[in-house]
């Protein structure tokens, strides 16, 4: 499959497209080669909707080495779900992904004006999204997908990313947690010399002035279709520049990871030619502890994700490495023939 020969006009190609044809990211190039390795352009679209809308193509070719790492083996001759694992449990995975609003500001070309102050609205905005995402792809199974013999009496998982707005990787978890199991963690209440995240259960997030969208969306068996969620808020531009193999490049990853016996995250500043990026860092594996078809435990665990589960006294487990990557920052310099200035 050739993603970079373009097929459409340059004035519909997406800006990250653009941008990544200039010589200079033939490494951010390669790295997209390797996960569309195996990836069958099934309606004959993908090509089309990759230089043109970009990041929902972009999330589905990560799923794809994403199933590449886990060592599942597809059957790539269905037209739907997105892949469909035969070995060594057999599961359907659906990709999707949370779009800005009618009208809204897209997830590239941000300033300062688009830098959140007040977080609660940033993440319950966030939280509306990633929900009616969710919604209309379970719409989707109970319509459609169900029927289909390859996914009927099978878990069946929904691959989710985040480019909603601006800075959509700044919400992290908070938003999916809340969607899925009614939990938010308020760092803006939480007071400096707390020992622990303020948390509390929200029930449902405002739409309009007259609507709420209920959330806890695996606290009952009303989703009990969906076995789990796969989540991620940092497949992005910069997923690829922290792969490329390119330790020339001008640009500095600034990491937010957890810090044992704080609530401050440690901050890491290195440069590209220092920085190692794992393709699993930043992923969440989150299981319905209502599925009507759950996954076998352990399935999707790996060491450099975070996987969440409920334990039968109610507890809410997150289990990942010390070092998970909460978000990433990125900035890159570029040298230019400008004049100098003495």
């Amino acid at each position: 499959m050739d993603l970079f020969t373009p097929i459409v006009p340059e004035a519909q190609q997406h800006q990250v497209f653009k941008m990544l044809l200039e010589p200079r990211h033939a490494p951010e190039r390669a790295v997209l080669e390797n996960w569309a390795q195996g990836f069958v352009d099934r309606d004959g679209k993908f090509v089309q909707e990759f230089q043109t809308t970009f990041e929902s193509s972009l999330w589905e070719l990560y799923l794809n080495a994403a199933v590449r790492e886990w060592g599942f083996e597809i059957d790539r001759t269905h037209a739907s779900p997105d892949f469909v694992v035969t070995e060594p449990v057999p599961f359907s995975l659906e990709a999707t992904i949370a779009r800005p609003p009618q009208s809204g500001k897209p997830p590239i070309n941000w300033d300062v004006s688009d830098i959140p102050r007040e977080f609660g609205l940033f993440n319950s905005e966030a939280t509306l999204r990633i929900t009616n995402s969710l919604s209309a792809k379970l719409q989707r199974y109970r319509e459609h997908y169900s029927q289909l013999p390859h996914v009927a009496d099978r878990p069946f998982v929904i691959g989710l990313a985040t480019y909603d707005r601006p800075l959509a990787h700044f919400a992290a978890a908070r938003p999916i947690l809340a969607a899925l199991y009614g939990l938010y963690h308020d760092e803006a209440m939480t007071p400096p010399d707390a020992d622990k995240v303020v948390s509390y259960k929200v029930e449902a997030v405002t739409k309009s002035q007259c609507v709420d969208v209920p959330l806890g969306l695996f606290c009952d068996d009303s989703y009990e279709e969906a076995s789990a969620v796969i989540h991620s808020s940092l497949v992005t531009w910069g997923k690829l520049r922290a792969l490329a193999d390119d330790p020339e490049a001008l640009t500095v990853f600034m990491t937010l990871h957890p810090q044992e016996g704080t609530l401050e995250p440690e901050v890491r500043r290195t440069r590209k030619a220092d920085y190692s990026e794992h393709l699993l860092d930043g992923l969440w594996v989150l299981h319905n502890p209502h599925a009507k078809h759950p996954l076998p435990h352990g399935l999707l665990a790996h060491p450099r994700l975070t996987e969440c589960w409920i334990e039968p006294d109610g507890e809410l487990i997150m289990h990942g490495p010390d070092d998970f990557l909460l978000v990433r920052m990125l900035q890159s310099f570029r040298i230019t023939d400008g004049p100098r200035v003495t």
